[in-house]
């Protein structure tokens, strides 16, 4: 956390200079901030890795890899923007054949996929206090994420013959986050930031002890704790 904290002063220092410097010679400044007299709201994605904290490290102690992305809205011309930030991560999974007895299918096995997932639903207020090619921002945020398990049972392409929903809970969950755009031009970003979200206690199943047996039948335990989090998202964005 401390190395991720100085990165972003170091990268917040960069801006300063880049304002008075590069941005001035290179095309990019204060007037490119601007699509036709406003600020640019911005929407990007990329990869969201979850690197549980605290007791969700002692009890669950696995990364969580997955797919993330967030839509803001300048406040006019002041250094603020609102939005939402939407995420899903892989929290384990399973994939076994068992067999079928159908009437209405030749098939005599089917494939059985057992997932469990995390999805966070946030909204957040940013201060993005410079404009130029290198923008620094932090990031107030509240929301809450849902804990689910699912299996879904597949013969070839056809459509699934079970598709069932065996577990959920959620939790609200808030904190703060810091990141950097860098311009690559007008309209597109890179992005890199990270978010450090405490979550309430609740449980959800344990991925490591998904077990399925020759019938089909699909069990596991479940793991309780609170749901502490640091995200880091690599991405890219647009101004529109």
């Amino acid at each position: 956390m401390r190395t991720l904290t100085l990165l972003f002063a170091s990268l917040m220092a960069a801006s300063v200079v880049a304002q008075n410097n590069g941005d001035r010679n290179s095309g990019f400044g204060r007037r490119d901030e601007f699509h036709n007299g406003r600020r640019p709201a911005t929407v990007s994605f990329g990869l969201r890795i979850g690197v549980p904290e605290g007791e969700f490290d002692r009890v669950f102690d696995r990364e969580m890899f997955g797919l993330g992305g967030n839509f803001s809205v300048p406040f006019r011309r002041l250094p603020f923007e609102w939005g939402v930030d939407l995420a899903w991560q892989r929290m384990g999974s399973r994939e076994t054949t068992v067999p079928i007895d159908l009437d209405y299918i030749d098939a005599t096995e089917a494939e059985l996929d057992v997932n469990a997932d995390m999805w966070s639903y946030h909204g957040f207020v940013r201060l993005k206090p410079f404009r130029g090619r290198v923008c620094p921002y932090a990031d107030l945020i509240g929301g809450f994420r849902t804990f689910t398990a699912r299996t879904k049972i597949r013969v070839d392409d056809l459509e699934p013959l079970s598709n069932e929903r065996n577990a959920r809970d959620a939790a609200f969950s808030g904190g703060w986050g810091l990141g950097v755009m860098v311009k690559l031009n007008r309209v597109v970003n890179i992005e890199g930031g990270f978010q450090r979200l405490d979550g309430g206690r609740l449980t959800y199943v344990d991925p490591a002890s998904i077990t399925v047996s020759p019938e089909g039948t699909v069990g596991f335990n479940t793991l309780e704790s609170t749901t502490d989090v640091i995200n880091i998202h690599l991405g890219i964005g647009f101004n529109f």
